[in-house]
Parts: structure tokens; C-alpha cells; sequence
């Protein structure tokens, strides 16, 4: 069989037979990856005034591992510079940390400079409605658009689909409870939580959603994102939704899994 002729099968996958995860040192802080999107020759969106996706979210990146950490949960890095990391390896980064989240950062981009506001984005197992797919196509950049695919991820893809189904209730939950925080921050509209087919979380085994935070192709949301100020506001809000999402789990869907594969105790 083609690897493309089972692409549409692809689910976000458990994982946990093909890459081994583990959980989070000593089973009690809460583990959250954080992806800043592109980076190195992959530079995303540009703004009007010059500045690039990939170094906004890096910065934004970094004000939201340190208020995750101040809010008592461990946080990591998929980049911590300006180098290109693949799609899949994001994910797979997650996977081997035992990372309890995947929050991938990233900067919206329209025609219309007016556009404002933030999205949050978790996966569809399907095409995903036009204007998400077109901003998926975007962010997925030139490795999807040359048909890269992961062979582990083709099998592990397959695993499990009740799981699968599982972790993307989660993803829309934690999508809700993030974009209900960030919709509280001064001057940004409501755009609403929706579903497209990003690559970056159809690897990742556990709850994954992705940020829109604000639209870098608006002047004035360009400018927000130089400003350390708003950035932390920015991560603030992001940590407040992880904290509401935790708030009304029992258990994240990653432990449970793990802790069911694990033998009984004699």
C-alpha cells in the first residue's frame, strides 16, 4: 500500500508501543511540551513591520515555560533557538519526554489587515473546513507540502482508535479552557475553537492543541508581540486555560493509558 493512500487513516497515536513514553519524573508534577512553530529556514508568517513567526513564538514560548513553572507544572522546549525542527519530531519529542500536554505556538496571518484575535485549534481526522484548512496548509509549510511522511508514524497512526478518540475530546476541552482565557485579554475578539488537519499534532500521544495567539499580519497585534508586557499576559492566559483544563480532569488521558499498560503487582 502507498503511504498516501493511508495519510486519511492517520490519528493523533497512542504511541506508547512504538516509542516507549514514560511518565514525568516521580508521577507528580504535570509535563507540558511546548512547540514553538517554525524556525530556521521554515520562517512562517511575516508582519507588516518586518517581524517573523518564528522568532515571536520563540519569545512567547519562553514566557510560557516560565509561568507554567511558576505555576508548579514542568515545561519543555521542542527548539530553544532559531533552528528547524521537522513536524514529526515535535511530536515524537513530546511522545519520548512523557509529556502530560502539546501546546504548539503559532501566529495567525489574513488577507485582511483588520483580522484580529486569537484561535485555538486541536485535530480533525478529516479535511477540515476551507478557511482551517488553508491556515493548516500554511503552518504545515513546505515539509508537508513535499509529502513527508514519518514511517513510524504510518503504523503507529493505526494504534488504538478508541484512545485516539479519547485524546481528541481532551484536545477540544483543553482548546475550550485556553481560548476561553485568551478571549479575557484586552483588545482581542473571539474567534472561537475549531478543528484542521495540523500535522504537528497527529503524532502527539496525549491531549495537543495549537495557538493562533494573534494575527501578526495586524499592525497593531504585531506590535503587541514586541512588547514583553503582552507576551507574558499572553502566557499568563495560555497557563490559566492548562490550569482549568487540569482543573476538570481526572487524571490526563497519557497516565491513565500508561498506568493501564503497566503488569499488576504481585
Amino acid at each position: 500500500m502507498k503511504l498516501h493512500g493511508i495519510l486519511p487513516l492517520l490519528f493523533p497515536s497512542l504511541l506508547a508501543l512504538a516509542q516507549s513514553p514514560k511518565l514525568p519524573s516521580g508521577e507528580g508534577r504535570l509535563l507540558v511540551c511546548v512547540d514553538p512553530g517554525h524556525g530556521g529556514e521554515d520562517v512562517g508568517a511575516k508582519g507588516a513591520r518586518g517581524l517573523k513567526e518564528k522568532d515571536a513564538v520563540l519569545d512567547l514560548a519562553a514566557a510560557l515555560v516560565r509561568e507554567l513553572e511558576r505555576s508548579g507544572m514542568e515545561a519543555r522546549l521542542t527548539r530553544k533557538d532559531d533552528t528547524f525542527v521537522g513536524l514529526w519530531d515535535r511530536a515524537r519529542f513530546a511522545n519520548q519526554a512523557g509529556a502530560d500536554l502539546f501546546i504548539s505556538l503559532h501566529l495567525n496571518a489574513a488577507r485582511a489587515r483588520q483580522a484580529k484575535g486569537s484561535e485555538v485549534y486541536f485535530l480533525t481526522l478529516g479535511a477540515g473546513d476551507g478557511a482551517a484548512a488553508e491556515i493548516a496548509a500554511q503552518e504545515n509549510g513546505p515539509e508537508a507540502r513535499a509529502g513527508h511522511v514519518d514511517p513510524d508514524h504510518v503504523v503507529a497512526g493505526i494504534l488504538d482508535t478508541l484512545s485516539q478518540e479519547a485524546y481528541l475530546r481532551d484536545s477540544e476541552r483543553l482548546a475550550v479552557a485556553i481560548q476561553g482565557q485568551l478571549n479575557k485579554l484586552g483588545g482581542i475578539r473571539q474567534r472561537g475553537v475549531k478543528q484542521a488537519p495540523f500535522v504537528v499534532l497527529r503524532g502527539a500521544a496525549m491531549p495537543a492543541v495549537l495557538v493562533e495567539t494573534v494575527f501578526i499580519s495586524n499592525p497593531r497585534e504585531e506590535a503587541k508581540l514586541r512588547d514583553p508586557a503582552f507576551l507574558r499576559k499572553a502566557a499568563q492566559a495560555i497557563t490559566q486555560g492548562v490550569r482549568h483544563y487540569f482543573a476538570g480532569a481526572e487524571g490526563t488521558p497519557r497516565r491513565k493509558a500508561v498506568a493501564e499498560a503497566r503488569p499488576p503487582r504481585p
